[in-house]
Parts: structure tokens; sequence; C-alpha cells
């Protein structure tokens, strides 16, 4: 029955009905939040249903139609379009800088006090490239961890320590200059920001125009760069 809805649903001139949409919380509410209006606006038969949690859920058992994830892989089982990609920066605020001086290589980052973000892929070693694509690994010393990036975000800001976050999250305070890019000789591989669902062949006129929507919104320059 479901199948057969969202068939008809796809032939449907007008989308309508419930969509369920996961994201993570900080992305979600700096990013996401502020085109519900919009998409509200354009589709006003599609009843919106959003979820914001930073674990990773399923959707399948969790009865999601779609999930905006910040990953450089994606899943292997799910289908995915790329709506933008991320940068991560190395950075501080001015006052940790003045009180503890700059790292000038990644293997000083061993002397610093670091926050790590929970769900990295690398919480206890910072993995970073050179102008050559050569790899630097270094074990940090983290005094927090945290699986919010906001909570992250506001301990740099406040001169806890040194922290890697996405430009999504920091890309204000870096103009701002509320915080300093560290390293910059070095560069960590760009992060995607993917729109997944369960499945293309039983795509639904609303999941349809929710993807083509967002990569409209995040087409070009995202605007966090």
């Amino acid at each position: 029955m479901a199948e057969a809805e969202a068939l008809a649903s796809t032939a449907a001139i007008q989308p309508r009905g419930r969509l369920r949409v996961n994201a993570p919380v900080s992305f979600g509410i700096r990013h996401l939040a502020p085109l519900w209006p919009r998409f509200c606006a354009r589709y006003p038969d599609i009843e919106l249903d959003i979820s914001l949690v930073d674990r990773l859920v399923d959707l399948v058992e969790e009865g999601y139609d779609l999930a905006i994830r910040i990953s450089r892989g994606g899943s292997p089982a799910l289908v995915s379009r790329k709506l933008a990609t991320t940068r991560h920066v190395i950075c501080a605020s001015p006052d940790y800088v003045s009180r503890h001086g700059t790292p000038a290589s990644p293997e000083d980052l061993r002397d610093h006090i670091c926050i790590a973000y929970a769900y990295s892929d690398s919480v206890e070693e910072w993995r970073l490239l050179d102008s050559a694509d050569k790899e630097h690994s270094v074990a940090v010393r983290n005094i927090m961890r945290t699986n919010n990036g906001d909570t992250a975000r506001a301990a740099a800001l406040a001169g806890l320590g040194i922290v890697r976050q996405p430009t999504f999250l920091i890309g204000e305070d870096l103009r701002r200059k509320r915080l300093v890019p560290l390293l910059t000789a070095f560069r960590m591989p760009e992060t995607d920001v993917l729109a997944v669902y369960p499945s293309r062949r039983h795509l639904s006129a609303e999941v349809r125009v929710m993807v083509d929507f967002l990569a409209e919104a995040f087409g070009g320059t995202p605007p966090w760069d």
C-alpha cells in the first residue's frame, strides 16, 4: 500500500502527504531551519516532520523518508545525493593562542589542549594532509569530548582549547575572527553534505521535491564558505 501510494503521489502534479526528515542538530538549526518556511510555501500540501539528532538513525526501522548526513562516504545501503561540501578547520580563540602559542606543525598539537567531537571518526588522533597530500597523524590530548558540535564550539570560543570543526558550524566565527585558524599549511579531506533515502525505485514525490529543493538551496559555494 505504501508503494502504491508513493507511485500515485509521484504522478500527482502537487506532492502531498507527510514527510519525515532527520538531520544533525547543529546543521539542522543553522542551515535547514531557515529553509523550511520557503519549502512549505512552495509545497503547502506537504506536512513536514523534522527530527534533529546527531546519532546515526536507521531510516527504514525508524520510519524516516529522508535524512541529511555529514559524511565522507555515505552508506552503501542507501541512495544519496550530494548537496554541498564542508571543510574542517583546526582553530582556537585568540585568547587561547595568546596564552599557549600557535602550533607550527601537526606534531605540536601534542603540547596543546584539544576539544573532541565524540562522533568523529578519529577522536584521539587527528589526521591532516600537507600540500603533497602526505598524511600526518598525531595523537591529541583532549580536555573535553562532546557529542554536540555547538558545545565544542562554545568551549573553543571560551578559550578552553583547540577544536576541529566544520565550516558550516564555525564559518561566521572565522570571518569575525572570534576563532583563529591554525596549521593553515595543512588540510583535512572535505566532507559531503548528503541527502540520503532508502530507495530510488519507489522515490515518492515528496522526497524528490525535497531533495531538489535542498540541492537548489545549497548550490554553488555553500553559505558557510
